[in-house]
């Protein structure tokens, strides 16, 4: 195992955090801005979860939260470097033409004279 596949992996690991922690804040700004725009109509927050696009936008920020809580748990994964494909490598190197083999000649058969 070298460095640099241990280290890019994180990395990825760390990428993958990162954008799920940007799609929960924009959630959350959702779910808030649905909820501002139910107070302006004068509902009150017991109504709020009869809502279904409040609901819906709560799920929502469930799921990425789920989400970033099983990229934290789990294991990361090495990348073995990949031996080379035995099927390019014959692609690759040309074949020498196969010799033909001679045709055997059969002794034609001659036909009896009755």
């Amino acid at each position: 195992m070298t460095g640099n596949n241990f280290a890019r992996e994180v990395a990825m690991n760390e990428n993958k955090v990162k954008d799920r922690e940007n799609r929960l804040s924009r959630a959350k700004a959702q779910v808030e801005a649905r909820q501002k725009a139910l107070k302006e109509r004068g509902l009150d927050e017991s109504l709020f979860k009869k809502d279904s696009m409040l609901r819906h936008l709560q799920a929502k920020v469930r799921k990425v939260r789920r989400s970033i809580e099983s990229l934290k748990r789990e294991p990361l994964k090495v990348e073995k470097p990949k031996a080379p494909d035995k099927k390019a490598a014959k692609q690759k190197a040309p074949k020498a033409p196969k010799e033909k083999k001679p045709k055997k000649e059969e002794p034609k058969k001659e036909k009896a004279a009755d």
